[in-house]
Parts: C-alpha cells; sequence; structure tokens
C-alpha cells in the first residue's frame, strides 16, 4: 500500500513542532519543550542511550533530556539542525516525519564557556511521530537513526543526576 499523502496544512504544524523541539533543547527552554509533547511519548534511544520506552509521561521525557547529566548540562551547548523532511500519513491522527539531523554539541570547562573541554557532533535521521489530539498536533515519539559522529561525542554528556 503507498504512503498516504499528508495535508500541506498538517506538514506545516509539524515542521513548526519539529523547529520547536530543536530550538528548545538548544536554548534548554523545557517549557517550550513540554507544551509541543504529547502526554506520553514513545521514546526509542536505542542508539544514543541503549535505552527505549513505550509509554514515558512527557514530564518524564522533559526530566531526562533537561537532566544536569544530560542536555541540560549548563556546560553543554548544542545546535540541532534540521535537513530535509519527509512525512508519511499512518492513520487520521498519526504522521510520522523523518528529519535529517546535525546535532553539534560543546563541553565547557567552565561556566564562562571561554574553554571548550570537547566537541561532538552527531550525524543522524531522527524520526518523529505526531499523534493529533483534540485537533491539535503534538510531538508522541522520537527515534534518532545514528549515522556517525565527529569528534568526541562520547564525552558530552556526564551522565546521572
Amino acid at each position: 500500500m503507498p504512503a498516504q499523502k499528508v495535508d500541506p496544512a498538517d506538514a506545516l504544524q509539524l515542521a513548526a513542532i519539529t523547529f520547536d523541539w530543536a530550538e528548545s533543547l538548544d536554548t534548554k527552554d523545557w517549557a517550550r519543550l513540554g507544551s509541543i509533547l504529547a502526554p506520553e511519548l514513545t521514546v526509542d534511544y536505542t542508539e544514543v542511550t541503549g535505552q527505549k520506552w513505550d509509554a514515558m509521561p512527557a514530564q518524564d521525557f522533559v526530566a531526562m533530556v533537561s537532566d544536569k547529566g544530560f542536555v541540560g548540562d549548563p556546560l553543554v551547548d548544542s545546535q540541532h539542525f534540521i535537513g530535509a523532511s519527509k512525512y508519511e500519513t499512518i492513520s487520521e491522527d498519526c504522521i510520522v516525519g523523518s528529519h535529517q539531523l546535525r546535532a553539534a554539541h560543546q563541553r565547557y570547562t567552565a561556566p564562562d564557556k571561554k574553554i571548550v573541554e570537547a566537541k561532538g557532533h552527531c550525524h543522524a535521521l531522527m524520526q518523529h511521530t505526531y499523534i493529533r489530539i483534540g485537533g491539535k498536533w503534538k510531538l508522541g515519539g522520537l527515534k534518532p537513526k545514528m549515522y556517525w559522529t565527529e569528534f568526541d561525542f562520547d564525552k558530552i554528556f556526564k551522565g546521572g543526576s
């Protein structure tokens, strides 16, 4: 069965969600991140952390990424570049988006951010699942497929709270 076409108006809304996802990570704006999430997410970080959650509450996802051992580390800056995107309608209320992604990261030695401790960049395809809830699209799932990394990606995140 061929993929169902996505309404262009829906695609614009999904692109805005994807932009807000990336920008919220890079600016550490956790309220903004929470505002685009479905109440429960499927999170498959098998290729990033080795973990997968089939039903993670949105507040737990925000807590995980905002943790000081992960993206919430004040010594880590990032920029998630979204390249081309492709959308596939799964059902009336579910669309999957595949997004080219380059996520640049830098870890600093101190809060003044004058000395770079490590650089680590990731090249991936990010699969987002979007769910329509009450007529509004929300991010309901994430699954990155890592292609390769540059520099010392393994030295960016220190892990743990």
